[in-house]
């Protein structure tokens, strides 16, 4: 009897655990599994800000507005090749619940604005993707807006970007794709949401955490700064570590020079080789807006001392860091590190400041007659 009930204890965990190895290889498996639904076309979670994810506590369950379909994913986002003006960012670019800011270019100027974005600091190299489509700007000069976050600066344009680049051809051949699906990139992490987050066991864990917060206030540390109110504020350790891109680390004269001359490079790269003029964007952090919710130590002002060098540069810019800085409106989500409308609205209004884009698209109208 033993035997038998050992028998049918291991072929229950032996389905367990093959359920879950398929899970987090198969999307559908995955999504059906879970006690909040992912977003089909992104593999996001979207129904909270992202920071509270971390670390799933009920204080800062925050709920978001429904989601809008992306910009990039829709019809609205022209081919490359016939883009009036082009964007590269990062998720700034591509948050999903409020139309983003390419998406407000376009609709404001009505102009064929493309969108590219890779959340990935380490693949944002904007040629790969010009090369890759073969792009042609044969007539007059068209803008390039290049948004990065502050904490990625470093990662960006710690060297310069390579020119002749292009995207790497991914593998189709069958043996290929079974490695890729036996040894699947992040599969521990999709394991652990799935744990985290699964029917029988996202209450109980987030039950966990909540009540460990409130008896002992330990929380993630990846969020280990935060203020606790009717309206809870959560911040990314990566914005405040005393680490490059962190709001503590102190950068020599040396890596601040180093950054704008790869910036110019790839500016003047642009002009030379695709006739296309770049306008660099460097969002703040979160943090360095508003550290002082939780932090009274004084910025390491990263930004101004990146401005001043691209300014020596002759490098478009959009100052976004004082603006944001004075400005008595609340411009980032409480529990998430993005930008709200208004911080859109504000970046927006900037940018329209800064380009001519009237002038440049009646140049391109005599051009083409």
């Amino acid at each position: 009897m033993k035997e038998k009930n050992l028998k049918i204890i291991i072929t229950i965990l032996g389905v367990i655990c093959l359920y879950a190895f398929l899970a987090v290889r198969i999307f559908p498996l995955m999504n059906f599994s879970l006690s909040e639904k992912m977003d089909v076309e992104t593999r996001d979670f979207t129904r909270y800000g992202d920071l509270y994810y971390f670390n799933c506590i009920s204080d800062f369950k925050v709920e978001f507005p429904p989601t809008v379909r992306k910009y990039r994913l829709s019809d609205k986002n022209p081919p490359l090749n016939q883009a009036d003006l082009l964007t590269f960012g990062d998720s700034f670019f591509d948050v999903s619940f409020q139309k983003t800011f390419p998406e407000r270019l376009s609709d404001t100027l009505n102009l064929k604005v493309y969108s590219y974005m890779t959340q990935d600091p380490t693949q944002a190299n904007p040629f790969c993707v010009l090369n890759s489509n073969k792009f042609m700007n044969e007539g007059s000069s068209k803008y390039i807006i290049f948004e990065t976050l502050e904490r990625n600066v470093h990662v960006k344009f710690d060297t310069p970007y390579e020119v002749n680049c292009v995207s790497q051809e991914i593998e189709t051949d069958p043996e290929h794709k079974v490695i890729q699906f036996i040894f699947k990139n992040n599969s521990e992490k999709l394991l652990a949401t799935l744990l985290k987050r699964g029917y029988f066991f996202n209450h109980l864990y987030e039950f966990f955490v909540s009540a460990r917060f409130k008896l002992f206030g330990y929380i993630s540390p990846m969020t280990s700064k935060y203020t606790v109110s009717d309206n809870p504020w959560l911040f990314y350790s990566l914005e405040y570590d005393d680490i490059p891109g962190g709001f503590a680390y102190q950068y020599s004269d040396e890596e601040i020079g180093r950054y704008a001359d790869n910036i110019l490079s790839m500016a003047n790269n642009m002009k030379e080789t695709y006739n296309l003029d770049l306008v660099f964007m460097p969002v703040p952090n979160k943090y360095t807006i508003y550290h002082e919710m939780v932090d009274p130590n004084a910025y390491n002002n990263f930004l101004p001392r990146l401005y001043t060098e691209l300014d020596k540069r002759h490098v478009q810019y959009i100052n976004l860091y004082h603006e944001f800085k004075s400005s008595k409106d609340t411009l980032y989500f409480g529990t998430d590190t993005h930008w709200n409308k208004k911080g859109v609205d504000k970046a927006l209004e900037l940018t329209l400041e800064k380009i001519d884009f009237k002038n440049n698209l009646i140049s391109q109208e005599i051009t083409s007659e």
